[in-house]
């Protein structure tokens, strides 16, 4: 018999413990305060509730693995903010990295699709392990805000292409709810094309400073 199949599970969200550790204060533990925080925090962007030391701690627990905890917080943030903009990131970035071959693949035929919908011809694109790379950087708190038009323009191009490069435009890719991936980046591939259409609204109010 082979090795039982390992269920991921969701990210866990931040407990209170935690978030006093990389904060020192219960107060933010409202979890919109604390998404918005911890998501200007990544870019180096301090408040009232993340201080220097603040600062540190996050970038602490992002190089030692925790980006997982950080995101789910900005899992139910709307997608014209910076938290829920990197959230779409954190998932596209998390379906490349578990499957990279299917989602390499479909970037690929994507590629040679006769249309990809929302990208004028000729395509120009960065291969895509240079735009999971900037994703990498970006939640890895070695980005500015000056970085988040390019990154988030780059990740939705991406999305784009990888749906035109499933022939089967409908299909659910993910089909367990309970999928650490269960989302609608990764369910269906008019889903994808409907989060490149907010990364792409969250570029351009980041492009003139608008990005809550």
């Amino acid at each position: 018999m082979g090795e039982p199949q390992r269920i991921p599970r969701r990210p866990a969200i931040l407990d209170y413990a935690q978030t006093e550790a990389i904060v020192g204060t219960p107060d933010v533990a409202d979890s919109s305060v604390l998404a918005h925080s911890t998501a200007w925090a990544l870019l180096g962007v301090g408040d009232e509730d993340f201080d220097a030391e603040a600062l540190r701690r996050l970038r602490e627990l992002l190089s030692t693995g925790g980006v997982p905890l950080v995101a789910e917080l900005w899992s139910q943030s709307p997608d014209f903010t910076l938290p829920g903009a990197l959230w779409r990131v954190y998932l596209f970035r998390e379906w490349f990295h578990r499957d990279p071959l299917t989602v390499a693949d479909l970037y690929i035929l994507g590629l040679h699709a006769e249309q990809v919908p929302g990208l004028e011809e000729p395509i120009h694109a960065r291969p895509l392990e240079d735009v999971i790379h900037d994703a990498d950087a970006l939640l890895s708190g070695e980005k500015r805000d000056d970085d988040l038009e390019d990154i988030f323009t780059e990740l939705a191009h991406a999305m784009r292409i990888v749906a035109a490069g499933d022939p089967r435009v409908g299909r659910q890719w993910i089909d367990d709810p309970h999928d650490a991936l269960a989302y609608g980046v990764t369910m269906r591939a008019r889903a994808l094309v409907m989060t490149a259409q907010e990364l792409e609204r969250a570029a351009s109010r980041a492009r003139i400073g608008e990005l809550d």
